[in-house]
């Protein structure tokens, strides 16, 4: 844990590559000493169409899904963590936010084969 779910706009690859994408968001993810690094699973999911404030413009947004427990100023620190190296990245006119989103614990279930 945690689950990292990257949406961004689909022509937001015209600036920067999926991959550096998701290397940004473990860096910040890791540099949050809050998860294992070998712990920390993220997913791509582009957008196609999109709009914001009315208009067509570029986005990236980060879900952070985490088992419930943490305090509100962890949150605060695993967010602003993942959002600083981001910011690093040569974007222009990009909306980038970034969200914890608390999995409930005693309902979560995972398999691995």
């Amino acid at each position: 844990m945690p689950s990292l779910l990257i949406e961004y706009s689909g022509s937001l690859t015209e600036q920067v590559t999926p991959e550096i994408l998701m290397d940004k968001v473990f860096e910040g993810a890791k540099a949050s000493n809050s998860f294992p690094p070998e712990a920390i699973k993220i997913r791509m999911l582009p957008r196609p169409i999109f709009c914001l404030h009315g208009k067509c413009a570029d986005f990236l947004h980060v879900s952070a899904h985490i088992l419930s427990g943490r305090t509100e100023q962890q949150k605060i620190e695993i967010s602003k963590a993942i959002l600083e190296p981001l910011k690093t990245l040569d974007l222009r006119s990009v909306s980038v936010s970034v969200e914890i989103v608390d999995i409930h614990r005693a309902s979560f279930v995972s398999f691995v084969y």
